[in-house]
């Protein structure tokens, strides 16, 4: 009897354990296009809360005053969707590393007044980013940082010119990364945006392997006590 009493104690803690635990990060990916968690975004479209569903919402301008190179940061940093093969991007690599709609039409960064920058919210802890970038000049102008809160947890810049992608991983739940898409003289396009966020079940509602694991501990429990009283 008392093997299986610890036996079922030991069960109901690791069901108790699995209950509390979160489950596993949970990679989105961003292309714009119709094969996004959305859907896609139509060309001329302005990024801003449409991914919210997803755990993620963009904002322009990011920093303010003074940036890089004599220029300040921009006031009206583009995020509008251009087409890669229409004539709203500037020249991407060959084979392009991005593809379909993009963030940062060609047009739109002729209008802005600084070095562009935006930052994209996570309603939850994130541990990896990434973003695709195409049409660079200035490799060290395209950066991302990330941030847990107001903490700069880290910086990525490009070293190469023409297109790549950027990364960032952390053990350390971030919350915010801004993005440097290139300098005031320089148009880069975004694609691609992936990132793993952890994916929790609604609140006050096991797992289906908890429930699971719950009810064998529970029948467990049933079973000895049917024996103890006979």
């Amino acid at each position: 009897m008392t093997s299986i009493k610890s036996f079922l104690v030991s069960l109901l803690l690791a069901t108790a354990a699995l209950a509390g635990a979160p489950a596993l990060a949970v990679p989105t990916v961003i292309t714009f296009d119709s094969g996004d968690p959305i859907g896609g975004l139509g060309e001329g479209a302005v990024l801003a809360n449409q991914y919210a569903g997803y755990g993620v919402t963009f904002a322009p301008n990011a920093f303010t005053g003074p940036g890089v190179s004599g220029a300040n940061w921009a006031t009206n940093t583009n995020m509008s969707i251009a087409n890669s093969s229409g004539g709203n991007v500037g020249g991407l690599g060959n084979p392009a590393l991005v593809s379909g709609n993009l963030l940062h039409s060609f047009s739109g960064w002729l209008g802005e007044d600084g070095h562009p920058s935006f930052s994209a919210f996570f309603s939850t802890g994130i541990n990896f980013f990434s973003a695709d970038f195409a049409g660079v000049s200035v490799a060290a102008n395209v950066r991302i940082l990330a941030y847990q809160g107001a903490t700069l947890l880290g910086t990525v810049v490009g070293a190469t010119s023409g297109q790549f992608n950027l990364a960032f991983a952390s053990s350390v739940l971030f919350d915010r990364i801004v993005i440097l898409p290139g300098g005031f003289d320089d148009w880069v396009g975004v694609d691609n945006i992936t990132f793993n966020q952890a994916a929790l079940p609604p609140a006050g509602v096991p797992e289906p392997a908890t429930m699971a694991l719950l009810a064998l501990g529970l029948a467990g429990v049933a079973f000895a006590r049917r024996r103890h009283g006979k």
